[in-house]
């Protein structure tokens, strides 16, 4: 295995510095009760994503956020007590222990990474720095807070621009997908036929233990149960910070701008079954140095001996049969596949850089979405458009190799108004997405009296996606005006922190800020529309008879 490639891969994080990220998200008790149990489920179910893909950083940062989220805040919600809440939160708590195990097993492969980088860039640090390492120093600061572009010994990533190489990145999701259904055994036909039925039975379920039926002995060990894995999780902490960051200290953004970088070459790739799209223009982000054509060869078959770093000591993965031993303790999600086995030049993963950056600096990751799916929503909805009610659906994907692709149009159960469309039966969307391996991106809705904006109901829902997955998108359709549709996103700062903390509760109100939103779409935003997609439409609204 050759050098780390320093400006285009982050360098290794530590298990502190991961916990530190984990506990930066925005927590606010005006949100909804139930949004938070769910952004709880979709970070549980990512982490465990991340971690079959042998993103080990990534999966470390969710996981232990989902344990910050159960451990240190839903509690403390005003709603906690009441019995939707309680039920909603049993399994959350219960999975902890397992959780935490989970992590402990991830902590030594990121230390071991943090330490083979360390050794491997000891002697090159006192080496004078080239032309392009200040020009491309921008870059690293960003891709060092970005856990998906930790560089990791165990699996080597070779980064691309989804937006170069949207045909690529479209093949490499289906071919992965489609080799996740059949590994989980799952044929094309049961697929079709597929029912959640996981452990999210719902906020009315009286097959799980209810709250009046727990006993205060039950509660108490709970609670005792909790308290002990706090304590581990804090003692965890403190010896994770026994790295000596004081040479890579990351420092927070606080710049909202970046300078623009010149267009990289894009992944040559063919293929009969895809017609090629045009790129579209990104965002100005954090520069990098040129990247050379994607080569399946080994790129240091050709330098001197005496150039090529020492080998490094082959390491083992975590092993199968212990995540298979972990999972077994949460039925609710399938088996986690075996993470990819060490991998040297020849086979590196392919991981996609971000498709642009928050207001924050945050790094988000590209989205793609069938161009068709739009459509599909209006044929739905055509009904109460013509009656002039609202309607919305739920955007479902997956993430490979550090890009979100939409799969699933689910149409929840909804309550419809001129002026509104308000999901309900929250538990069914849930049990559904989890059984199917699916998260929640975002949210499409029609605007039938309506042109396209996101009115103040809109940004408080959107709110609620975006809390914890900050590609979440909101789409709205107002098929008579023109434009008939956008896709936006909340800013942040100031419209996401300023959204939370907005106690309106009447449906229409005034924000004291004008750029709560922006566009997400093409040209300059995180999300493209590919034709070349496939996707399923779910309705779980009761059939009428």
């Amino acid at each position: 295995m050759g050098a780390p490639d320093f400006e285009d891969h982050g360098r290794p994080l530590s298990p502190g510095e991961l916990s530190t990220m984990a506990r930066q998200y925005e927590w606010n008790p005006n949100l909804d009760f139930k949004y938070w149990a769910c952004a709880a489920e979709m970070l549980h179910h990512e982490g465990h994503i991340c971690l079959r893909e042998g993103n080990l950083a990534k999966a470390y940062m969710l996981l232990l956020r989902y344990s910050f989220l159960v451990l240190d805040n839903l509690h403390t919600h005003p709603n906690a007590k009441a019995p939707e809440a309680r039920k909603a939160a049993r399994p959350l708590e219960k999975r902890i222990p397992a959780v935490v195990e989970l992590l402990e097993t991830i902590r030594p492969q990121i230390n071991e990474s943090y330490q083979e980088w360390s050794k491997i860039t000891g002697a090159q640090r006192d080496k004078p720095r080239n032309a392009s390492a200040s020009s491309s120093s921008a870059y690293a600061r960003h891709a060092a807070n970005d856990p998906a572009l930790s560089w990791n010994h165990v699996s080597p990533a070779k980064f691309l621009d989804a937006a170069e190489n949207q045909e690529l990145a479209v093949d490499l999701a289906k071919s992965e997908m489609y080799r996740r259904r059949r590994q989980a055994g799952i044929s094309e036909e049961e697929e079709r036929k597929r029912r959640g039925a996981g452990l999210w039975d719902g906020w009315n379920d009286t097959s799980q233990t209810t709250t009046s039926s727990r006993t205060p002995f039950m509660e108490d060990d709970l609670q005792r149960q909790m308290e002990a894995t706090r304590r581990q999780l804090d003692s965890s902490d403190s010896r994770a910070y026994q790295f000596d960051d004081r040479e890579y200290d990351i420092q927070p953004s606080v710049t909202y701008h970046y300078p623009s970088i010149n267009k990289s070459t894009p992944f040559r790739y063919d293929s009969s079954s895809t017609a090629r799209e045009t790129p579209r223009t990104l965002p100005p982000r954090p520069p990098r140095p040129p990247k050379e054509r994607y080569d399946d060869r080994d790129e240091h078959r050709d330098e001197p001996a005496a150039r090529r770093p020492p080998p490094l000591p082959s390491k083992e993965p975590i092993s199968s049969s212990t995540l298979t031993e972990l999972s077994s303790l949460e039925p609710d999600l399938p088996p986690p596949l075996p993470p990819k086995t060490a991998t040297n030049s020849k086979n590196k993963r392919i991981t996609f850089r971000p498709a642009a950056y928050l207001e924050n600096g945050t790094p988000i990751r590209p989205v793609f979405i069938p161009s068709l799916l739009r459509k599909s929503f209006l044929d739905i909805a055509a009904d109460n458009t013509r009656k002039g009610l609202e309607m919305c659906g739920i955007l479902c994907g997956t993430p490979v190799n550090n890009a979100l692709f939409i799969t699933c149009l689910l149409i929840p159960e909804q309550k419809c108004t001129s002026d509104t469309c308000e999901t309900e039966n929250e538990s069914a969307m849930l049990e559904y997405c989890i059984t199917n391996d699916l998260l929640i991106i975002g949210w499409i809705h029609t605007h039938p009296t309506q042109t396209c904006f996101m009115s103040s109901r809109d940004l408080h829902t959107q709110a609620g996606y975006q809390v914890m997955m900050p590609e979440s998108i909101a789409i709205v359709c107002a098929p008579r005006f023109d434009p008939s549709y956008g896709i936006f996103r909340l800013t942040n700062p100031p419209g996401l922190p300023h959204i939370l903390a907005c106690k309106h509760s009447d449906t229409f109100h005034q924000h004291s800020i004008d750029n709560t939103y922006t566009d997400a779409g093409p040209p300059s935003g995180h999300v493209y529309e590919n034709s070349n997609m496939e996707f399923e439409v779910h309705d779980l609204r009761p059939r009428k008879h």
